[in-house]
C-alpha cells in the first residue's frame, strides 16, 4: 500500500480534538454521512487514507503494521502494546486528552493515604477474610507492573468491562485503578485517590508503526505530514517582526536581540525580519526601534516551516533498525 493509512479515534472528545489539531496543521478530515459513519475524506495533504477505529484498537493495528500512523492515548499504548516503544515511534505528544491513571479506595478508609498504607490494609484484609483484596481495572498490565514495582502482593485483579468506579459500591472489588481527568467521577462514587504521583500521566499521542510497509512514496507523505504538524507547533506563541532599518552592525543587532530571546531571521536591503515569542515581542520591537526602525510591524504566523526534520530522521532511523 502506498497511501499512508492514518488511524483516528472514531468518536468522542478525542476525535473532535484530533480533527481540530490536524485541521490546524492543514489536514482537513470530514466524516462521510452521519456522525457514526466510519468513512472519511481527507484534503490538504495528498496520499492519506483515514481509518476510524475505537481508541483501544489503535495500539494493536499500529503494532501489527495494519496502519502507518495513529492517534490514541499513551495509556492505551502502554497497556495494550507494552512493547510499544519498540514497535512504534513517537512522533509527538499532542497536548490534549490529558488524564491520569490512579489508584483509588473508598473515602471511608481514613487510614489509607498511600501505597504503603494500602499494603498494610491488604495484608490485614487477607488475614481476616482468607482471600486478597480485589482491584477493579481495565489496565491489567499497567496495574500489575506498578504494584510489583511498589512491592504490593496481597491483591487480585478483577477485569472491569463497565464503569470501574462503581465496583466498590457494588461489592465487585475493594480497590479501583482507573483513568481520570479531574477526579470528579471518583469522588461522586465516594472514592479517593491515594499516593503521590499517578501511575501514568497520559495524553494523546501521534505514533508511527515500525511494522508497517514504508515504500518511498508513503515515507514522502509522512514527511509532509510531520512538516505540517511541526510547523504549526513551532508557530504557537510566536510572532514575526518586520521593519526597515538603516545600515546597522549585524553582530550588535543579533546580540541585542538574543538578550530578548529573539532571533534575526533576515537582514536584507535595509529590511529586518525577527522571530520572537509573543511575550517578548514588545522588548524585541523596542530594540529594533533603538537601532533606528521608524516602525515595527508584527505578524502572527500560522506556520513556521523547517522544524520537522529531526522527527522524520528519528522515524527513518527506527525503520533501519528493524530486522529484515
Amino acid at each position: 500500500m502506498t497511501a499512508l493509512r492514518l488511524a483516528l479515534p472514531s468518536k468522542g472528545r478525542l476525535l473532535d480534538d484530533t480533527l481540530a489539531y490536524l485541521g490546524a496543521a492543514g489536514l482537513k478530515i470530514r466524516k462521510s454521512g452521519n456522525s457514526r459513519a466510519y468513512a472519511a475524506s481527507a484534503s490538504g495533504i495528498d496520499g492519506i487514507e483515514i481509518a476510524f477505529l475505537q481508541a483501544g484498537e489503535i495500539p494493536g493495528v499500529l503494532g501489527s503494521g495494519a496502519v502507518h500512523v495513529g492517534v490514541t492515548g499513551e495509556d492505551l499504548i502502554r497497556e495494550k502494546l507494552p512493547e510499544g516503544p519498540n514497535r512504534t515511534v513517537l512522533l509527538r505528544s499532542l497536548g490534549y486528552g490529558r488524564a491520569d491513571l490512579v489508584v483509588a479506595v473508598p473515602q471511608s478508609w481514613i487510614d489509607v493515604e498511600n501505597l504503603a498504607d494500602l499494603d498494610d490494609a491488604a495484608a490485614a484484609f487477607r488475614a481476616r477474610h482468607g482471600f486478597p483484596m480485589r482491584v477493579a481495572t481495565k489496565y491489567l498490565n499497567l496495574t500489575r507492573r506498578h504494584f510489583r514495582e511498589e512491592g504490593l502482593a496481597n491483591y487480585r485483579i478483577v477485569p472491569s468491562d463497565g464503569a470501574t468506579e462503581g465496583a466498590p459500591a457494588s461489592g465487585a472489588a475493594e480497590i479501583v485503578v482507573d483513568i481520570t481527568s479531574s477526579g470528579e467521577t471518583l469522588r461522586a462514587n465516594h472514592l479517593k485517590i491515594i499516593g503521590g504521583d499517578p501511575i501514568l500521566r497520559s495524553e494523546a499521542q501521534l505514533r508511527a508503526s515500525i511494522s508497517a510497509p514504508w515504500p518511498s512514496q508513503t515515507l514522502a507523505t509522512l514527511r509532509i505530514l510531520i512538516d505540517r504538524i511541526e510547523a504549526r507547533e513551532a508557530a504557537k506563541g510566536r510572532v514575526v517582526l518586520r521593519c526597515s532599518l538603516p545600515r546597522v552592525d549585524r553582530a550588535a543587532l543579533e546580540l541585542a536581540l538574543n538578550n530578548a530571546d529573539a532571533s534575526l531571521i533576515a537582514l536584507e536591503e535595509n529590511t529586518a525580519t525577527v522571530g520572537v515569542s509573543r511575550a517578548q515581542a514588545y522588548e524585541a520591537a523596542s530594540i529594533l526601534r533603538d537601532f533606528g526602525a521608524p516602525r515595527v510591524d508584527s505578524v502572527t504566523p500560522d506556520m513556521l516551516y523547517g522544524a520537522g526534520g529531526d522527527v522524520f530522521d528519528r522515524v527513518c532511523a527506527a525503520l533501519t533498525k528493524m530486522p529484515a
